[in-house]
Formats: C-alpha cells, structure tokens, sequence
C-alpha cells in the first residue's frame, strides 16, 4: 500500500508540475503580439519565414509601426507587400526586397490587407486601433 501512495505523490506532484509550468508559460511576453482584451502594442515585427507573413494579423496602436523583415522565400526571390485598396492611411507598398527590415507607421484606425504578390496565398492584415 505504501508503493501505491507513493506512485500517487509523484504522479500528482508531476502534474502540479506541469499545470504550474503552463501557468508560467501563459504569462510570458511573445515579441510585441497581443491577446484579445489587451493594449496593441506601438511596434510590431512581421516575419517572413519561407512563403508566409508570421504573424498573418498584426495589431498595433494608431500611430504604430510594423517592421516586416523580410527574407529571402523558398524559391531564392523576395518578398513585397502590396496593400489592399487606396484607403485613407494606407501606408506605401514596399518592392520586392529581401535581407532587409522595412517601417511602415499606420496613423488611422482600420483594417489595412495587404499580399505579397510574388507568391499567391501569402496575404495579411494589419488591424489598428
């Protein structure tokens, strides 16, 4: 009965170690992304690992800036970012680039879509509040 009690203490302590770790996790930061409820941050950096924009929704504050840093895709060429539509405070599309960071600062709310049209299918927003 003792060995029983004992596989118990350590399957249980085992568990409260892992529920703790992900409690732990969860709070952490995660480079300037946000949670749904939370302030957007002022600055944010987009990512294009292989023929994606990571994140694909990227929220910030009016007045805030995007740093798409772009690298080169899986086919050897670059990237662009090309925005959807002529809206008020849609920022300047960038060329096709790669090995390189690229600003764009977003003064109005909205939703901003934008595409890299090298590559169908990698699309994004950029949501301002």
């Amino acid at each position: 009965m003792i060995r029983l009690r004992s596989s118990r203490t350590v399957l249980l302590a085992a568990v409260a170690s892992l529920v703790t770790v992900a409690t732990l996790a969860a709070c952490g930061g995660d480079g300037g992304t946000t949670n749904p409820g939370t302030t957007a941050p002022d600055t944010l950096d987009v990512f294009t690992p292989g023929n994606i924009f990571s994140p694909t929704t990227a929220e910030i504050r009016v007045g805030g800036t995007i740093r798409w840093r772009i690298s080169e895709a899986n086919d050897g060429t670059g990237h662009n970012v090309i925005f959807a539509g002529t809206a008020a405070g849609t920022p300047a599309d960038i060329p096709v680039v790669k090995g390189v960071t690229v600003l764009r600062t977003f003064n109005r709310t909205g939703t901003f879509p934008y595409a890299c049209t090298v590559h169908p299918g990698m699309n994004g927003d950029v949501i301002v509040r």
